[in-house]
């Protein structure tokens, strides 16, 4: 068994309460969001963590449970609200329980959010053995439960620093075994930091994942497929006021 563990977020189902979470600034575009689509931005993101629970509950000999609940010393494997992970995972970690930890090969599904990413994605694609910008994304690795990787496992930027430390320490596997659904919705699709954001850049934004969700997931996704239809499904279903 091994143990599923989704980072806090906002709770999606509470309209106050995810009102009082929002910065100032984020909160500029997901009213920007709510301007441009008839489906709220909170109901989106309620709607994408559905996708992400059913494709959790289909991880075989896997569950997703709260940090108090995972028995010390037991491999977790953490991930955010709207991200997948393949049904396999169990089986490739399992015979791995005395390692220091375990990464295996990023996959993103997503728009590039400017040039400069468009530019990164085509030169990854062209040279396979570019490095990405971090060792640690949203959910490629896992560690054994303790309260020193808590902090890890709750950042991938602080896991990246760690694994980046340790060379040859973790495993590697070869295997796509998660999937980051970097959606319309995610902070960084949005850009918030970004000055010039109105609506044209967000409907030309829906346009191209409209599009990226009627693709065929790669043979080594192909356990996305379900998923990948979902999302094609609800980007249908935000239409523009």
């Amino acid at each position: 068994m091994i143990y599923l563990w989704v980072r806090e977020t906002a709770d999606w189902n509470d309209e106050a309460a995810f009102r009082r979470q929002l910065s100032p600034a984020f909160a500029q575009r997901v009213a920007l969001w709510d301007s441009t689509f008839t489906l709220p931005y909170r109901a989106f993101r309620s709607e994408l963590k559905k996708i992400a629970e059913l494709n959790l509950s289909r991880v075989r000999d896997a569950v997703a449970v709260p940090w108090e609940e995972i028995p010390e010393g037991a491999w977790v494997a953490p991930v955010d609200d709207d991200d997948w992970f393949a049904p396999d995972l169990a089986r490739h970690l399992g015979p791995l329980a005395a390692a220091e930890g375990c990464l295996w090969s990023a996959s993103f599904l997503e728009v590039p959010i400017d040039w400069g990413h468009r530019l990164a994605l085509l030169r990854r694609r062209l040279v396979p053995a570019t490095p990405l910008k971090w060792t640690c994304a949203t959910n490629n690795y896992a560690l054994p439960r303790s309260a020193t990787n808590q902090p890890l496992l709750a950042s991938h930027v602080a896991a990246s620093r760690w694994c980046d430390a340790r060379p040859g320490r973790l495993v590697s596997l070869p295997q796509r075994l998660s999937l980051m659904n970097r959606s319309l919705a995610s902070q960084t699709s949005l850009h918030f930091r970004k000055r010039r954001f109105g609506r044209a850049t967000l409907v030309a934004r829906w346009r191209e994942y409209r599009s990226l969700y009627r693709s065929t997931p790669t043979p080594e996704l192909a356990w996305s497929e379900p998923y990948v239809a979902r999302m094609a499904a609800l980007m249908d279903a935000l239409a523009l006021r």
